[in-house]
């Protein structure tokens, strides 16, 4: 039996030209897996669905040898596992053809190996391509990624809320800006300067982030460590926007904890902000040293669980 397996990196993009591909091959549609996951990691639904189901004798394929896996390691690791288990492999649209009918034929072996090699070397390029486009344009003053929310003159209010003695809450009430918004755009305070010209050392200890219990939802929108659930629709949007942002708590011992918090129950310590290269998502992580914007390597781990690309600028699963 033959089955197909199409993919692509992200939910935007469209899986049709594989699948008819594939259908014009001769594969039942019924036996086509799709994954619309990033191909850095084979931790796919599809693709696992796909190898408990193959048995020997079934020949697996797909449009090209980059579909399977962009890194050379988990590509001929994965096709080394299916001659092992007698399940077949075939491409159809790659420059060099790979057919299973002779797995043991040292040129098809090569094939793979330099099929493997070029879907890689294509991803490790295309990552540096986008990290010299950004660079250049931020050198021309073009800014990159998807348009700010915040404009300079909400900036500038906050910021003036800020230096006036407002706190994190009064300024997300009064500028309309979720607290996590915040965080990414403000400057950070400079420290404060106790006599003429010798500057005192900040208070670097971090206050305890603060978590309380967890009580019954009184709603879908209420907040999963407190509780809290607006009253009226107006603050039904920031808190959802607040609720969208993961917080990693990182412990003394390097143990690292995710949580969601709303603008009632969110840390006020020292906050590092983790964001991708090419839309600025990403994560927000407390208990962290506030002398250093080094990602603790805890939260490099747990970013690449989660199909982030963490070798140079950092890219989130939809820009991996």
């Amino acid at each position: 039996m033959e089955l197909g397996y199409a993919r692509v990196s992200t939910s935007k993009q469209d899986l049709t030209r594989q699948i008819d591909a594939l259908r014009k091959a001769g594969v039942d549609p019924a036996n086509i897996y799709v994954d619309k996951k990033s191909g850095a990691t084979t931790e796919r639904p599809g693709l696992q669905a796909l190898l408990g189901y193959a048995r020997k004798g079934d020949v697996i394929v797909v449009h090209t040898l980059d579909r399977l896996g962009r890194t050379v390691r988990d590509t001929l690791n994965l096709i080394h596992d299916l001659h092992q288990r007698g399940i077949g492999f075939r491409n159809l649209a790659d420059p060099i053809r790979i057919d299973s009918s002779n797995p043991d034929d040292p040129m098809g072996q090569l094939a793979v190996v330099l099929l493997a090699l070029f879907g890689q070397m294509e991803r490790t390029y295309a990552v540096e391509r986008a990290a010299h486009a950004r660079t250049v344009a931020t050198e021309k003053g073009r800014r990159t990624g998807r348009p700010s929310v915040v404009t300079a003159a909400q900036l500038a209010y906050a910021t003036q809320l800020r230096d006036g003695g407002a706190t994190i809450a009064e300024i997300t009430d009064k500028t309309g800006l979720t607290r996590s918004t915040l965080y990414r755009h403000l400057p950070s305070r400079p420290p404060e300067t106790l006599t003429a010209d010798i500057p005192q050392p900040a208070d670097t200890k971090t206050p305890t982030p603060v978590t309380a219990p967890s009580s019954p939802a009184a709603g879908p929108s209420s907040c999963p460590t407190c509780g809290y659930e607006p009253a009226t629709r107006r603050d039904l949007i920031p808190h959802r926007a607040d609720l969208a942002t993961i917080w990693l708590h990182l412990g003394d011992r390097g143990e690292l904890r995710e949580a969601r918090h709303c603008a009632h129950c969110q840390p006020h310590g020292h906050v590092l902000v983790v964001s991708c290269s090419r839309c600025g998502d990403g994560p927000l992580v407390t208990g962290t040293d506030s002398g250093t914007d080094e990602i603790p390597a805890a939260v490099r781990d747990w970013l690449a669980q989660q199909d982030w690309a963490v070798e140079s600028d950092l890219l989130c699963p939809n820009h991996s």
